[in-house]
């Protein structure tokens, strides 16, 4: 009996590491898919921008890179 005790600890451990590191990775693609759906959202925005307003659009494109190159 004993023995058994010990095999259904290791098992209880194992079962109880599976779930912590399925709800981690749960978290973490939730974050990432947040991420992806946010930055999805300013390229989108990005593109109507440029077309609707495409010299203004290259001149703030200009500014940014500018701006970059500076620092």
């Amino acid at each position: 009996m004993e023995e058994l005790k010990k095999l259904n600890g290791k098992i209880e451990a194992k079962q109880i590491g599976r779930i912590v590191g399925g709800i981690g990775f749960m978290i973490l693609g939730t974050i990432l898919i947040g991420k992806y759906m946010y930055q999805k959202g300013i390229t989108d925005c990005q593109i109507n921008i440029s077309k609707e307003f495409p010299d203004e659009y290259a001149t703030m494109t200009e500014k940014v890179v500018e701006s970059f190159e500076n620092h």
